[in-house]
């Protein structure tokens, strides 16, 4: 097995790309800040109802809806409760991601109890 590492040098100094991070809980605001603080271009995709839209966009954050969240990306991460992602991605993801961007799903449930396989584009 070969094994490649990587360097800082080996890095872009910014990331180009359009990340949206779907959800501002324990997860979702660490990454979000981090990322904005790094010089990326973040949006917080959050429910019209999300108690956390307020604490994202005092953060300095841009927070819109999920859909235009998942259109406007590159990148698009799923930090949201397990509960729910099943119906977050068929109602709001899948229609609204565009071929060639990366979706991150970083919850070990994905694979199982019936949750949606994500397309191979």
């Amino acid at each position: 097995m070969t094994v490649n590492i990587r360097y800082d040098g080996d890095c872009p100094e910014t990331l180009g790309e359009r990340v949206a991070i779907l959800g501002y809980g324990s997860q979702g605001h660490a990454h979000a800040q981090n990322l904005r603080d790094s010089g990326v271009d973040v949006r917080v995709g959050l429910h019209a109802a999300s108690k956390s839209r307020g604490k994202a966009e005092r953060h300095g954050l841009r927070v819109t809806d999920v859909a235009t969240a998942v259109r406007e990306a590159d990148v698009v991460m799923v930090l949201t409760p397990d509960v729910g992602q099943a119906r977050l991605y068929r109602e709001s993801i899948a229609p609204n991601l565009r071929p060639g961007a990366m979706l991150m799903l970083p919850s070990p449930c994905w694979p199982r109890n019936g949750m949606p396989f994500v397309p191979s584009n």
